[in-house]
Formats: C-alpha cells, structure tokens, sequence
C-alpha cells in the first residue's frame, strides 16, 4: 500500500461541542505528507478562555480534564506554526472534514476554500460492505492503528491508514472504471481532481470483487416447513382483525398464503396487496418467491432520466461528485442498492430520485391489479389517496404491523416541505435560493424561537405569505427538480388558510437548526376508511383484535370480524419483573450482549457520564445513543463488539434496529415506553378521548411494548430475557393490566425478589 504522491495535511481536532466559535479546540493535530512519505507529526492541547470549562460529557468522551489545559497555549498562539505547515498546494484531509474545517474557522482560521478531502466519504465509495463509516468502527473492521483512543493524533493516524486502503482500492478498479471516475472527478473540487488524476490503475480488465458486496444483509434463510395463512373472504367496508404472532416468520407464512391461487383471499380481477411498515427492512428480512412484485416509494427508485441528467452537470460539488461516482460503479435500480452517506442522501431525493409519473415506478405500479404486490404502508396509503386509487379496487389487502399504521398513514397523508431537502434541490437556481431563504425567514417569525409553534388562521393572513405564494405559484411553472415541485406544492396547501380545517398544522425546529412546516389530517381512522377499507375488503394483523386497542385506525360507523393466522412457533424467551431491583445493579451484572431502553436523550447523557470509563476499565464495551453516531453506526459496532457489550438506546430507536438473529442475551426496560405527552400530533389527537389516558396512551403503550418484544425476539439467543425495571407495574391500577397483557405474551414469566433471585410468577 502507498498514500498518492502529493502534499498533504491530515487533520483532526477535539471540541467543547459542535457549534464554532461557541464551542472550541481543545486539541489540535496533524500529519504532513510529502509524495507518499511522513514529514512532520504535531499535536497540541489548547487552553480555554478564562471562564470556560470542558463539558463533563466531552471530558467522558475525549478522557480530557480540565487540569490538563492547565499553562497550554491558546488557539492563537499556535496559529502561526501550524499555518506554515500548509503550502498552497497542499491537500486538507480529514474524517468528516467539514465538522473541522468549521470549528478551525471559529478559532480564527478559515480553511473553507482551501482543496480538501474527507475519508468518510471517500471510504463509502470503495467499501459498499461496510455498515457504518465511523473512524473507531472502521478501525475495528479494517484493522487500522487508532492509537491514542480518544485523542486527536490517534484519529489522524487512522485516518493516514483509511486514506491509504481506500486508494489501494480505488487502484483495483478496471482501466475503464478508473478512467470514467477520473473524466467525473475533473467536474469536481480541485481536491478531487488532484487525488484522481494521481492514481494510476493495475492494469486490470474486470470489475474487482467488492463492488459485488452489499451493506444490506441478504434475507435470512427461510423455514421451509412455514405454514401458509388462509384469510376469511370477506366485502369492502369489513375489516378483518387478526392477532399478530411474535414469530419473526409472520410475514413468510402471509406471503406463502397469498401466492396460492386457489386462495379465496383474491377477488374478482384483483390481487393480493401486502403493506408492511417498513419495506426495505422487510426486503432485508423476508426471502421473497419470484411470483412477488415489490413497490417501493417512489423516491427509493432511480429516474434513470434525472440520473442521465444529474451526470451531465458542468460542475460538481464534493457531495455530488461521490454520488455521481456510487451511480456509475454499483449501477443502481433502487436508494437501497448504493452505499449511500452523508449529505449524498439530500442530493438522491433533490435531484435523482423517481416521482409517481416516472416510467420506473410506473411499471411496477400496473402489478397491483394482478399480482401479488409486497409494499410499505406509506405507499399503500399514498396510492389510497391519489385520483388512480381505483386500481385498488377488488383487490385483498393486508396490513402487517398495523399497530403502526396510525404513525405511517399520519406520514403519508401529511404535507411536509423540509428546508434541507430544498436547499439541496436549489443549488445552482438563484430563483429557487431565494424562494428558500424567504421560507426561512417566514418560519422564523412565526415560531419566534419556540422549537414547535401550531400555525393559526392568522399566521397566514400576513402580507408576506401572500407574496411567498405568488413567488411559489411562478416557481412551480418552471423546470424544478421534482422534490423541489412535491415540497413547494405542499406548502402552497399549508398557507391556504381553508386547509387549516381538520388538521394539525405546524412549524418545527431541531436540533441541528434544520426546519419543517407539517400539515396531517386529525382522524385518521376516518380517513382510512374514506379512501381504503371502502374500497378494498382489508386485514389489519395488529397485537390485541380488540376494538378500543385499534380504534386509532378503525372508523366507528366499520364491521369488524376476527380473524386468526395458521399456528406459528411460539420463540422462546422469558418476562422478568424485578422487585427491588436497580438499573444499576443490571449494568454491573450484565454478560453477553444487553440492550437498555430508556425514556430520553437526557437519562442516556447520565448513564453515559456514569458508566462510560467505568466499563471500560473491565473491558466492557459501552454503546449509547447520540455518543456513538447515528443509528447504522451503533448497530455496526454492537455487532461488532465483544462481549460483554451494553447498548443504551431508547425504545422508539430500538424498535426499528436490525441485528442478526442470536445477537442479545436480555433487554432491559427502564420505564414504561408512553408517547410524550407534549408530541405536536400525539397532544392534539389524544384532545379527541373521553378518556385520552385508557383510550388513546394505553392502547399505543401495549402495541408499542408488542413491538419491542417482537424485535427482541428477532434479536435474541434462544431463552433471551426481558427485564421491566418500571414499579408502576405493581404500584399503579393500569400497570398492573399491562403486567398481565405482557405476561400473556412470553412463553415463560419470572419475577426477582429483593435478592435477585428469580421465581416463577
């Protein structure tokens, strides 16, 4: 292996926090390469200003003191010495660059013009297997020399090492592959350029083997001996109710039952149409026959046209560039298919993403009258609700996981304009710029600092909202990418104060400082019967059949019949319910693999801030939510990890993680997991009970509880065990009913006594 033959400056710093000149470098270091070879190393901590002291979670995280910045340099101080290492042609290099390139610019120096590169995305071109590019896990995979931990210089010298492998990849390509990435690089950053046009290909004519691997698991291997599920007959304006099966073959048995042709399941002309919640976990999952058509969402698709299109560009950004290199190398079909990273995400669905109008999606979608079609419950609904919702018609529909149909309907019917996905969509459009930065401008006066604001009747009487609308009514005649038309069409409805009626419309403002503007019907169950269970006679496969459990999604004035699927094997776990027993003394005892479930990103700080160098000390790995990366790149290093390893996360996350099957020995449950009360729709919905607790909180907490066991049970070794640490169990009248809905569901139930000794209950 060799590092390309140019100069290069390889950075890396550590923070008080994310926000520049908020927050500062504590530490600064760099490697300087010369054609391929180290010339200099350096590495300073850097004291703060008088009054400023590091956060404890950062102390945690970079093993940082505050005495250790006791008589070290200010940021300044250094600049000169480190400035005179790069030279005008020299390259910055760095993993998620773009993070320390902002924080240095706050401190006084700005790098943003300067060429550089960034190893995360650069390594998500040449590694496709890979499930997550984190430096410390790519270190663990790749076998990098992440020395010190923690600190800034170790993440340098990983970073050299990754720069390396990723080029001695790069350098595998055929000539021609190499070739066509180096004519695209030429539209690209100087940086790009530069690293491009200094590799120099092996000379091979086939495509080397990794750009066959996959960072999405191929389905698990079916059991053969599944029975297929026989559904009643039954007319349009009936709904069927069947109990769901904790058995992670649920779906197999449904698809088996809906492919025989005898089934009396297909009526008429139509065919079997098959929602689930989430398709591409389903798809990842579930071994599909060859007689089953999958329909995506329209934006999971490639618009071979805008993809022709978007290549065409005169100009590429970096983000740009890389995807641009990911469509020629892996060829895609569908989002899926790419390893995709990043800010990569914004551009697919700004610029070449597929719409409802695209010949790819078009062609997929004429199999719902006569196949058997497996889709998400967003396109299900979506579908329902459009002017071609008559292909529907005659046709058997079932819902999987339809406990979560609310939330997914909620979705589907929503409007939603996302100020990132437009910003994305209106690089290079001046008009559309301005459009945006309008927008913006609006959002911020309404919300006036509030992270959530409801929009009332006289938000939109202002003079600016009738200027805004003109301006978007002239931009939607122009040539817009078709992300930009879906957004700017739903806002025009957000500002009309007549759709205001009968929805909950708001403004929302995260974290991160992004912005969305959401408008969602209020009765759901009212619409779904409108557009859906009066046109096509319907299965909903939810936790508990019972009417006051499912009335979310059930219209009042609809039949409902019982339903039941063929007998499944039941997985073989237990329910403990510890009395006396701490959080505490469960992390402290904990062996194998364990998932901790808590209620919010404020009790895993804690939890982080307590256990995190305790548990390194035994050589017990420790994973929490929001300090190690995103949701892929917890799964990635949770699989990765020896044991033992504690995984603390909260439930709404767990729920939708994917790990192999025999990976989690027991999961813990902190609290019961109940929707947050102050929850923009949650709150206004719940407004519609008698009795919003027992009929509307209750309800969603039991199928949420259903959800997480069944993912534990996809998750678990053979006898896993669920421990419910949560005293309203016993102490309140509704815990003790679902102490026994939950006890209902596990094939053998234990509780602890004060000593920790398990009994029967």
């Amino acid at each position: 292996m060799s590092l390309p033959k140019l100069s290069l400056l390889i950075l890396d710093t550590e923070t008080t926090g994310f926000v520049p000149k908020t927050h500062r470098v504590i530490e600064y270091a760099c490697v300087t390469l010369k054609d391929g070879k180290v010339e200099n190393e350096y590495e300073q901590l850097l004291s703060l200003p008088e009054g400023q002291e590091i956060p404890a979670v950062v102390q945690v995280l970079t093993r940082i003191r505050q005495a250790d910045l006791s008589g070290k340099p200010t940021f300044e101080s250094i600049l000169p010495t480190i400035k005179a290492m790069l030279t005008p042609d020299t390259i910055v290099v760095g993993q998620n660059v773009k993070f320390d390139v902002a924080m240095l610019r706050g401190e006084g120096w700005d790098l943003s013009e300067h060429p550089w590169i960034d190893t995360a995305m650069l390594a998500s071109i040449v590694y496709p297997e890979l499930k997550s590019y984190s430096l410390g896990y790519m270190s663990d995979v790749l076998g990098l020399t992440h020395t010190p931990k923690h600190r800034a210089l170790g993440d340098v010298r990983a970073t050299m090492q990754l720069l390396e492998l990723c080029v001695e990849r790069l350098e595998s390509l055929s000539e021609k592959d190499l070739e066509a990435l180096q004519a695209l690089a030429k539209k690209g950053p100087e940086s790009y350029r530069r690293l491009f046009s200094s590799l120099r290909s092996a000379g091979k004519k086939t495509r080397p083997k990794w750009l066959t691997l996959s960072k999405h698991s191929s389905p698990e291997e079916s059991d053969k001996s599944i029975p297929a599920t026989e559904l009643k007959s039954i007319n349009k304006n009936t709904i069927e109710l069947v109990q769901e099966s904790l058995c992670s073959a649920t779906l197999e048995s449904v698809i088996a039952g809906a492919k025989n042709p005898t089934s009396p399941r297909l009526r008429g002309t139509g065919g079997a149409i098959i929602a689930v919640k989430n398709l591409d976990a389903a798809l990842r999952r579930v071994e599909l026959p060859d007689s089953v058509v999958v329909l995506p969402q329209p934006e999971m698709l490639l618009s071979k046209e805008a993809s022709e299109k978007f290549l065409e560009q005169e100009a590429f950004t970096a983000d740009e560039l890389t995807l641009a290199m990911k469509l020629l190398l892996y060829r895609p079909e569908l989002k899926i298919d790419l390893p995709i990273h990043g800010e990569e995400t914004a551009i697919w669905n700004a610029k070449i993403a597929a719409s409802s109008e695209s010949p790819e999606y078009q062609k997929r979608r004429k199999a719902l009258k006569k196949e058997t079609v497996l889709l998400g419950h967003h396109e299900l609904v979506t579908i329902a609700n459009s002017e071609e919702s008559s292909i529907l018609q005659d046709a058997r529909v079932l819902i999987d996981d339809a406990s979560m149909l609310e939330d997914t309907a909620t979705t589907a019917l929503g409007w939603t304009c996302f100020v990132p996905t437009l910003r994305a969509a209106a690089a290079g459009n001046d008009r559309l710029t301005k459009c945006v930065d309008l927008i913006e401008l609006w959002t911020e006066k309404v919300r006036n600092g509030t992270d959530l604001r409801y929009i009332a009747p006289s938000d939109l009487g202002a003079p600016e909202v009738e200027h805004l609308t003109v301006i978007i009514g002239d931009l939607l005649k122009t040539d817009l990418p078709h992300a930009a038309v879906r957004a700017l069409g739903d806002l025009l409805l957000i500002l009309d104060e007549k759709n205001l009626e009968g929805r909950i419309t708001w403004i929302e403002c995260f974290l991160d400082g992004n912005k969305s503007i959401k408008s969602v019907p209020e009765k759901i169950n009212e619409v779904l019967g409108r557009i859906l269970y009066s046109q096509s006679p319907t299965t909903l496969l939810i936790p508990n059949a019972a009417w006051k459990e499912c009335s979310a999604v059930l219209p009042m004035s609809m039949e409902t019949v019982d339903g039941t699927l063929s007998p499944l094997p039941v997985p073989d776990f237990s329910i403990a319910l510890p009395i006396g027993i701490t959080l505490d003394q469960m992390i402290a005892s904990a062996k194998g693999k364990t998932v901790v479930l808590v209620s919010s990103k404020r009790a895993i700080e804690d939890l982080y801030l307590k256990y995190a160098e305790k548990l390194e000390t035994i050589g017990t790995v420790l994973l929490c939510q929001g300090f190690n990366g995103g949701q892929s790149r917890m799964q990635a290093e949770f699989l990765q990890a020896t044991e033992p390893a504690i995984l603390i996360t909260t439930p709404w996350t767990y729920e939708t993680m994917e790990l192999r099957n025999g990976t989690v020995d027991q999961l813990i449950l902190q609290t019961l997991p109940f929707d947050h009360p102050s929850h923009a729709v949650f709150s206004r919905r719940a407004l519609r009970y008698r009795d919003p607790f027992s009929e509307y909180s209750l309800p969603r907490l039991k199928h949420r509880l259903f959800r997480l066991i069944r993912t534990f049970v996809r998750h678990s070794k053979a006898g896993g065990v669920i421990t419910i640490l949560d005293d309203r169990l016993r102490t309140k009248p509704y815990g003790k009913r679902v102490a026994e809905y939950l006890l209902g569901l596990a094939s053998k139930t234990v509780k602890k006594d004060g000593e920790g000794q398990m009994k029967l209950l």
